[in-house]
């Protein structure tokens, strides 16, 4: 009896302490509304108390309130609305999308006509002997389904150098001038990790994959620096608009640079992991390091870059059986095994994380095959190795990841455009491509992005494919091998804490919960509740980034 009084009596003690504590002083507080927190699947908050642009308190909306206090005009009534964390989009290439505004823009078209209509009114507008650049043109959308050749470009003009490049940017379409700028010919053999086409006569077609191309752009005037901090600043403001606050970049060296100037004017307003390609020297790389510091939180050191194929659109992603339309073709690797993994242990030695494009399953096995090597010769439960699109995978690999603790960095938008035609090109294999559900069910981290500009940048394009693997007018009814769907609050967690985690920044930033950044979202409706399709017609209202309302700019 006394041991249960002294019980009640401590617990009021407790109780009128409680009571009596003053509420702690913050600078937000954001309450009624339907917080997805992402530390799990289906976890949802009322409220949250932000200080210093890190959120302090998560809960009910009577648990915050009386816990913490803010300024009368800090308190934000959220008016039932839903919120996210921003989404960090794990893959993209933020300068090739960022300089798509000076370039001829041929993605969506669906006829070769289309896109030569586009070339001839770029030729009216361009004096002769200059370049005309365009990207986005896929000949999986014409009705013909063939690749297109320089004579096509010769017939519209042979006074400038054009150069188109595809959607999945592994592979070019040039005309005659290029190709005589590239000196390549009949007799010119095949580049290290590239291939030129050729007609039945040996001469090249105009169609170039991979490393055949890769000089071409060294060749083309570059924009001046100021031009491509403005087009930066520009693609920063359009990926805020669209709820992204954190975004892990493939672009070159120089970009880096650019984002660490716009952190001094204040105008970087996403934080930014950044892929090296794999350099020259890794000593020049550290001297870049020194002389433009990594700016904590904002401006992060992310994997080195390396690729071990191409592309399932363009055939030349590597695959352990021949395509199925193309019989003698297993793609084309870019690395042998041996001289891969010299690579990769020269990474992992200089202290870099590793990020390897692996699109086929003959790509994907070999890579695992390297990490598993690598991980004999030097064990190291800490890396975050990563496959950059891992789309087809032998149905023994996916285990692989899990047991050697592969990141899988996919962009399911690629589902959904590369659907109409996987079937045709790999076969059964289809059943094993954007495998999301038998990742998830693996134990295996998914960190999904975009791929920018080879797919849209918006991030709910990434969300509807995920949970209906269909195309954007609804096909096939049921989704394409609907058995790899995943649920909706999966996919937002793998575009927040998943990207986040593939980078080792998960313990401050990609959830919505204490100590970490107040990087979030607040939607027009709540996607969790409605039909899919709708996903594809949801707006941000408005961005924040450590707090702070990025998206609109301008407070009403």
């Amino acid at each position: 009896m006394k041991r249960l009084v002294l019980t009640y009596t401590l617990f009021f003690i407790a109780w009128i302490m409680q009571s009596c504590q003053k509420p702690v002083e913050v600078d937000q507080i954001f309450y009624n509304g339907k917080i997805f927190t992402a530390r799990t699947a289906d976890e949802f908050v009322e409220a949250m108390a932000i200080k210093n642009g890190r959120i302090v308190g998560v809960g009910t909306q009577a648990t915050i309130q009386k816990q913490f206090r803010a300024p009368e005009d800090q308190q934000v009534d959220l008016q039932g609305r839903l919120v996210l964390p921003g989404f960090h989009d794990a893959h993209l290439h933020f300068w090739g999308g960022a300089k798509i505004q000076r370039e001829l823009d041929l993605g969506g078209l669906k006829s070769l006509e289309a896109v030569l209509e586009k070339v001839r009114q770029a030729v009216k507008k361009t004096r002769p002997g200059e370049w005309i650049i365009g990207r986005g043109w896929d000949h999986e959308l014409w009705p013909e389904k063939r690749l297109p050749n320089r004579r096509m470009l010769d017939a519209i003009s042979r006074e400038h150098l054009i150069y188109l490049k595809r959607v999945d940017g592994h592979a070019a379409w040039v005309n005659s001038p290029v190709l005589r700028v590239l000196r390549y010919t009949r007799h010119t053999p095949d580049p290290p990790g590239g291939k030129i086409q050729r007609d039945r006569y040996g001469r090249p077609t105009g169609i170039l994959f991979d490393k055949a191309f890769s000089l071409l752009d060294r060749l083309i005037p570059e924009p001046t620096y100021s031009e491509k901090k403005t087009l930066i600043r520009q693609a920063i403001q359009q990926a805020n608009q669209l709820g992204i606050t954190s975004i892990t970049d493939n672009s070159p060296d120089e970009i880096y640079r650019i984002y660490a100037d716009l952190y001094q004017s204040g105008d970087l307003t996403l934080r930014v992991h950044f892929f090296f390609y794999y350099p020259a020297s890794f000593d020049t790389l550290k001297q870049l390091l020194q002389q433009v510091p990594p700016v904590a939180e904002f401006l992060q050191v992310g994997p080195i870059k390396l690729f071990a194929d191409g592309s399932l659109g363009s055939r030349s992603a590597y695959l352990l059986q021949p395509y199925r339309d193309d019989p003698g073709n297993t793609g084309l690797p870019q690395h042998p095994f041996q001289e891969l993994l010299n690579l990769v242990r020269s990474v992992d030695e200089a202290g870099f994380q590793v990020g390897i494009h692996a699109i086929g399953d003959g790509a994907v096995r070999e890579v695992l095959d390297v990490f598993a090597a690598l991980a004999e010769e030097r064990p190291d439960p800490t890396r975050r190795w990563r496959i950059e699109h891992a789309q087809v995978v032998d149905s023994v690999d996916f285990a692989r990841f899990q047991q050697l603790g592969v990141i899988a960095s996919m962009q399911p938008s690629h589902c959904i455009t590369d659907l109409h035609w996987a079937e045709e090109r790999i076969g059964e294999r289809s059943r094993h491509a954007y495998a999301w559900r038998t990742f998830l069910d693996r134990q295996v981290t998914l960190a999904f992005g975009t791929d920018w500009p080879v797919e849209p940048l918006n991030p709910m394009i990434g969300l509807y494919a995920s949970v209906t693997r269909q195309d954007t007018l609804g096909f096939p009814e049921g989704g394409w091998y609907p058995e790899q769907r995943i649920r909706l609050g999966e996919a937002i967690r793998a575009y927040t804490y998943g990207s986040a985690f593939g980078v080792g920044a998960e313990g401050w930033s990609g959830t919505l919960q204490p100590g970490r950044v107040a990087d979030f979202v607040i939607l027009d409706r709540d996607i969790f509740n409605l039909p899919p399709e709708q996903i594809l017609q949801t707006r941000v209202l408005e961005t924040y980034v450590n707090g702070k309302r990025v998206y609109p700019m301008d407070r009403p």
